[in-house]
């Protein structure tokens, strides 16, 4: 994470602890006041594939698979590679179910044949909710921006004829 990102995160959490004490009733005791705010700032903690792709929100940030990868090989410090599958396994990733996803998970929507095309690919930066999920991607909101947004990735691959996979790193 750079400086700037442990700052921005920091500054975040300062200001949420600070709300949230701000928030408790006057007769509350300061053991209920520092368990709000630890709940505040829990409430911050985020994976850092997503706060470092946050960090491009309305930026250029290329096509959506080339995003994420920059994104990974940024955290990680390791080459995620190009390929559609065989990238994911190779950089330490297994896959999971649309139930288990959570934040900083990845999605990649591929052909269901051969799994050599790509639909679309984005970082996942909240739970799923039904059947959407909110991420981080480029490409989708405007012609290669990085925006963060939620929608489902199962009906989307459908409808371009593929199949959308979770992957999570570890």
């Amino acid at each position: 994470m750079s400086f700037t990102t442990a700052a921005r995160s920091l500054t975040a959490a300062a200001l949420v602890a600070g709300a949230a004490a701000a928030m408790m009733p006057a007769t509350a005791s300061a053991a209920e006041a520092r368990d709000s705010s630890a709940s505040a700032v829990q409430m911050l903690a985020v994976h850092p594939m997503v706060s470092h792709a946050r960090a491009y929100i309305g930026q250029s940030g290329g096509q959506c698979k080339e995003f994420v990868q920059r994104i990974h090989n940024e955290v990680y410090v390791r080459d995620l590679g190009p390929n559609y599958w065989g990238a994911y396994v190779d950089a330490g990733y297994h896959r999971i179910s649309k139930a288990e996803v959570r934040a900083g998970d990845i999605i990649q929507e591929t052909d269901a044949a051969t799994h050599t095309r790509g639909i679309h690919t984005a970082i996942v930066s909240g739970n799923p909710d039904g059947p959407t999920i909110r991420v981080v991607d480029s490409n989708w909101v405007g012609y290669e921006r990085v925006g963060e947004h939620t929608y489902d990735p199962t009906a989307h691959a459908q409808s371009k004829g593929g199949v959308a996979y979770y992957w999570r790193k570890g």
